[in-house]
């Protein structure tokens, strides 16, 4: 019998969209939708078929209707969402050891981003089922791979969010708790592969509701600094500088967004214009900058805004009309 040691070839990894979703997804951070569709389409050149390309598409158009808080799209995204899950299907038929804690997070994604949409829809029974099947695909990929990491992130948003959430159903067994989930974000922000600041940008909103500011405007420096001038930073940037009455620099970022992106994008709906010059109307207003309330206030009523976004912006108009009547308060 032979002395050498006997080679076992290890399996190796096939390559996939998976190596390219970090680039992907810090360009939809950055807003690039553009650039992003033409990456899924070299996904789709490359690996034809694949179901991580079918979710990536998925991404880019939901990453599009949270930033323009729009519904146009919402089809194609719900078809990519189900291209993803049959392709899912046929993998594990054909091949069910391959790459299955990757097969279980497609899965899991998948199902989270359709759960997502068919939420802000009004669709929230269905919304929420979706969500809580994402979890298990989520919790398997897991399982199967301790070390991948972008499932905590995937994880840790539904854990969240439902404990936020489903508060009448805490008696349930399995409902989660806003504990786990800030647990997993907090792994998933460290270690993830291609979610990293995708996790952030959800962690800040999170930290926003719970009133620690502290932690609020480091996440918003990190975020600004990894990518300058996203709206996904500035955003809550604004929403933190409102809520600690920064007035001053809340009116510049909000200047910002929309002198130097929203009015500037060859799609928006006006939903964000019209919050914009509200925010702009209410820091002059605590500055003491009567005329300039009632300029902004005019010209968001004046903005070009589509049917949706009227509807949704009836309150903030409401107020906008509420502050011409009583020119002189402050």
């Amino acid at each position: 019998m032979s002395s050498r040691a006997v080679c076992v070839a290890q399996p190796v990894r096939t390559a996939s969209p998976f190596d390219r979703y970090e680039a992907l997804f810090d360009t939809l951070m950055s807003h690039h939708y553009e650039v992003a569709d033409s990456m899924c389409s070299e996904f789709d050149s490359i690996w034809p078929g694949h179901p991580a390309s079918h979710y990536a598409r998925a991404s880019v158009i939901y990453a599009q209707l949270c930033d323009f808080e729009d519904t146009t799209g919402t089809a194609r995204l719900e078809f990519e969402a189900e291209k993803c899950l049959t392709a899912c299907e046929l993998w594990e038929e054909q091949a069910p050891d391959s790459a299955e804690a990757e097969r279980e997070y497609l899965i899991g994604a998948a199902y989270s981003v359709s759960g997502l949409t068919r939420h802000r829809q009004g669709k929230t029974v269905d919304g929420i089922r979706r969500l809580m099947t994402s979890r298990s695909h989520f919790d398997r990929a897991i399982e199967v791979d301790p070390e991948f990491y972008d499932a905590y992130v995937g994880r840790g948003a539904y854990r969240y969010a439902a404990a936020q959430n489903l508060g009448f159903l805490r008696w349930l067994p399995g409902v989660p708790s806003k504990k786990q989930g800030w647990a997993d974000l907090t792994l998933g922000l460290g270690r993830a592969k291609f979610s990293r600041f995708a996790a952030l940008s959800s962690m800040v909103w999170l930290v926003l509701q719970e009133e620690n500011y502290e932690l609020a405007d480091s996440m918003v420096k990190a975020g600004l600094e990894r990518f300058p001038n996203s709206r996904t930073f500035l955003m809550p940037k604004l929403a933190l500088e409102k809520k600690t009455s920064q007035w001053k620099s809340a009116r510049e970022t909000a200047h910002e967004l929309m002198l130097s992106q929203y009015k500037q994008l060859e799609f928006q709906n006006g939903y964000e214009v019209i919050g914009l010059y509200r925010t702009l109307m209410d820091c002059s207003d605590m500055l003491g900058e009567t005329e300039a309330a009632l300029n902004y206030a005019r010209a968001g009523l004046d903005a070009t805004a589509t049917p949706y976004a009227l509807e949704r912006r009836k309150d903030t108009l409401k107020a906008l009309r509420a502050r011409l009547s009583r020119k002189d308060a402050r």
